[in-house]
Parts: structure tokens; C-alpha cells; sequence
């Protein structure tokens, strides 16, 4: 099991940055490819950019939410008395933890009802049904991240 909760760590903390990384070695090539006048010849860099710039802002929230930087966190801990604040702390937790379940459920229902006539991207022709399995993912990731903050933390 902690060898579980370690890898679950490591694809909280790497997969975000490493798809910004990557994202700007395509957007790079894209700017030299222009420069050097290879501008037609690198048109997968767009198409490329657009699902890495996606897949880097879902699979951020993960990381965004284990660090506390979500905006229904800070916004719960200013609305209410000080008295009030753990509880609706917790109370605001397990509505976002539900969220993200239901927006897990909802996309995943959403690509397995286009399943059956898939559109491929219209330059490197890849299944968009694959690109947009990080939406159902990265919700679960923080839902399992919501579920680990409500019972490891009781006083927040």
C-alpha cells in the first residue's frame, strides 16, 4: 500500500510540470522550425501544443489541490468566523471531493458515448477519445486526493 501511495505522490507531483516541460520543448521547436523557414513542415507542433497545454492544466489540478491552492479552500477560509472554519473547511472539502467524482463520471460517460464513431485529430490522427482520458483522470486523482485530506486531517 505505501508503495501505491508513493506512486500516487510521484504522478501528483511530476506529471503537471512535466507536461509544461514538454510543452515548451514543442513550442520551441515551433519557433525555431519558423525561424530556420520550416514553417509548414512543423505543423504538428500546433496540434501537439494544444493537447499538451490541456493535459498540463488537468493534470496540474491534482497538485494545485494536495497543496491546498484550490479556490474553494482559501475562499471558505475567509468567509466564516473563526469558529466555524475547521468544520466548514471539511464541509467544503467533501462537496469538492463529490464534484470531482461526479465530473469523473460525467467525462468518462461523455468519451465512452463518442467510443463509438471516434474522430482522430485532423494532423497527426490520434484518437481524441485517448487525448481527453486526462479529464476523468486527473478528477479521480483528486478525488482520491479529497478523500486522503478529510480522513488524514481531522482538525482542518
Amino acid at each position: 500500500m505505501k508503495f501505491l501511495a508513493n506512486l500516487f505522490e510521484a504522478a501528483e507531483d511530476k506529471a503537471g510540470p512535466l507536461c509544461i516541460a514538454v510543452l515548451m520543448l514543442v513550442l520551441g521547436l515551433q519557433v525555431v522550425g519558423r525561424a530556420l523557414g520550416f514553417g509548414s513542415s512543423l505543423t504538428w507542433t500546433d496540434e501537439a501544443a494544444r493537447t499538451l497545454f490541456v493535459w498540463s492544466v488537468f493534470l496540474s489540478l491534482p497538485l494545485a489541490s494536495k497543496r491546498g491552492a484550490l479556490v474553494h479552500i482559501k475562499l471558505s477560509e475567509k468567509l466564516w468566523p473563526a469558529a466555524w472554519r475547521p468544520y466548514m473547511i471539511r464541509f467544503s472539502s467533501i462537496l469538492w471531493t463529490a464534484t470531482c467524482l461526479f465530473l469523473a463520471g460525467l467525462t468518462a460517460m461523455n468519451i465512452e458515448a463518442h467510443s463509438e464513431f471516434p474522430q482522430l485529430t485532423p494532423i497527426l490522427g490520434l484518437n481524441q477519445n485517448h487525448l481527453f482520458l486526462v479529464m476523468p483522470l486527473a478528477f479521480l486523482m483528486i478525488f482520491i486526493r479529497g478523500l486522503c485530506d478529510i480522513f488524514r486531517r481531522p482538525g482542518r
